[in-house]
């Protein structure tokens, strides 16, 4: 062969990653199901409709919402599920829209979906540090009266203190996203199964109360009265409640299933590395849904059967409202209490509207609590760990095609990692951070769930368009009819997710115009990424859409 065509020919291009490593197949059916319950948390996959929703609408069925953004997300991860069975490799959702519809647009919007993972993952370490550790110290701190750790909670809201806790999270991730395939995957195991085992405990908490008694446990630790005064006080403020629509109620349903359920799909991008075969990503998806769905409702129910929805929404609205509760908060008027007087002393009790919280309550049992507190920290990096993972993946397809630098996809030769996509990931992440701790421009506008449904679109019209792009002919093949009947509602799903709550202005995430235009502003700079790297190349004697018109190495 010529130095001419080497130059031209993208096959002396497109496995770089090879010469040092590759990746194994490492995912079996069960790594499958612990990646996903793993990168779902389930901690802060309540967060959004237990700690935000009932303060914004005050006596909404949470259960309800919850039911219907699993039915939604049935739908969406159904045509997930199915897009990693049929093409079996990394990031399936770019291998289809860039291989069926236009490596352009393809690639853009797999640049939007994975700068959307990495600001994903900032934010929720800077959420972590910013609030869910200093409300486990607060938690630990008042139920079992411990101060020190009261004032280690208000030593944590130091901007600088955030950045170091945050950037301690991932960096703790990041190493374990780094092991070798066989450690990541006990870790994942052990780790799926401590956080399905805390959640049992969880619900062992709240069943083993009759319903309505919260009220007692909460003024038997924080003093007569504190129950209803922060109801009443939650009343006076302007709180009150609200009767939503279906279609409000379906709008908040899929905003809250996609935040917290879409994780479940996260195994599919990495494919490629199946032990399994790859048509059992459809039932380990759909087992692992059925367990966090189990989980989660079931919690929010035996939630709403202890805890009157005016408390819930109380401690929601009092939250947003700024009033915290902690070291004694001076109430900003006289409120009613219970025996008909008023009150214009101390506010009793911390504002912590949180699930665990409640459940401490309940059982304010010390080694129970401390060991509950580990447990929520760990399912916090992994949450992170899972989705370094799989941009890390989409980094990988992207090198092997060299729309971006070859050593993007370099993998390690031990620990068969690909190493400068997980640091590149990492880095994302961090200037999250960065602005988070500062001014939290992103963050402020950064609405997940519009990242996630407009991601997906484009690569589930290309599942529509051509199914069995991937496919050898004599490989066993799905129904054509249900794959496109499951595409097409999939899309009029992802639609829905978007538009309703602009509509209906659903501010339980940002919904605003700055949010489209972030979104729009990185899909943008994702399509001129790829032309300035089309047109380097071109300079270079090498044609980009070359690597996209290869003969299809179909699956055996």
């Amino acid at each position: 062969m010529s130095e001419l065509t080497e130059m031209i020919v993208p096959q002396a291009e497109t496995k770089p990653a090879s010469k040092a490593g590759t990746l194994t197949n490492w995912v079996g059916f069960w790594t499958v199901i612990s990646l996903a319950l793993a990168g779902v948390g389930l901690v802060q996959a309540l967060w959004l409709p237990v700690s935000v929703l009932p303060g914004v609408y005050p006596g909404i069925s949470i259960t309800n919402v919850l039911l219907i953004g699993l039915g939604g997300m049935l739908v969406i991860l159904l045509a997930v599920w199915t897009m990693g069975r049929l093409a079996g490799r990394e990031a399936p959702d770019y291998a289809f829209s860039t291989r069926v519809i236009h490596p352009l647009p393809g690639f853009a919007f797999s640049w939007t979906f994975l700068i959307g993972g990495g600001i994903y993952i900032g934010l929720l370490a800077s959420n972590f540090a910013r609030l869910i550790l200093p409300d486990l110290a607060n938690l630990l701190g008042n139920v079992l009266r411990i101060y020190d750790l009261q004032v280690f909670a208000a030593a944590l809201q130091n901007p600088q203190v955030i950045v170091y806790l945050a950037s301690g999270l991932i960096f703790a991730a990041f190493v374990l996203s780094i092991l070798p395939p066989l450690v990541i995957r006990r870790v994942l195991g052990w780790g799926a199964g401590l956080s399905v085992f805390g959640w049992l405990i969880i619900l062992s908490q709240f069943a083993a109360v009759p319903a309505n008694r919260f009220s007692e446990f909460f003024d038997r630790i924080f003093g007569s009265g504190s129950h209803s005064l922060h109801i009443n006080l939650a009343f006076q403020l302007g709180m009150k409640a609200q009767g939503e629509t279906f279609p409000e109620m379906l709008a908040i349903g899929l905003m809250i299933g996609l935040m917290g359920f879409f994780a479940l799909g996260l195994p599919v991008w990495m494919s490629g590395e199946l032990r399994t075969h790859r048509r059992n990503l459809v039932p380990a998806g759909l087992l692992a849904l059925i367990v966090a769905g189990f989980l989660l409702v079931a919690a929010v129910a035996l939630l709403e059967r202890t805890i009157s929805w005016q408390f819930l929404a109380a401690e929601s609205f009092l939250r947003m409202k700024g009033v915290s509760g902690e070291g004694g908060v001076v109430l900003p008027m006289p409120v009613s209490t219970p025996g008909g007087g008023s009150s214009t002393g101390v506010l009793r009790g911390i504002v912590l509207p949180w699930l665990p919280f409640y459940a401490a309550i309940l059982q304010p049992n010390p080694f129970v609590l401390f060991f509950l507190a580990v447990i929520w920290i760990v399912m916090f990096i992994l949450v992170v760990k899972v989705f370094l993972l799989t941009l890390s993946r989409i980094l990988k397809a992207w090198a092997d095609d060299g729309v971006v630098p070859e050593w993007f996809g370099l993998v390690h030769a031990r620990q068969h990692s690909p190493l400068f996509a997980l640091l590149i990931v990492t880095m994302i992440a961090l200037v999250v951070v960065i602005d988070a701790a500062q001014a939290n421009w992103i963050g402020s506008h950064f609405n997940f769930v519009l990242f996630v449904a407009f991601g997906l679109l484009l690569p589930v019209m290309a599942l529509i368009k051509n199914p069995y792009n991937f496919l050898a002919d004599d490989e066993e093949r799905p129904s054509q009819g249900w794959v496109r009947f499951l595409g097409v509602m999939t899309v009029l799903v992802l639609l829905t997710a978007m538009i309703l709550p602009v509509v209906f202005q659903v501010n339980i995430l940002p919904v605003g115009w700055q949010s489209f235009a972030l979104l729009g502003g990185v899909f943008v700079s994702g399509a001129v990424w790829f032309y300035g790297r089309w047109l380097y190349l071109r300079r270079r004697g090498i044609d980009l859409m070359a690597f996209y018109r290869r003969p299809q190495e179909k699956n055996q």
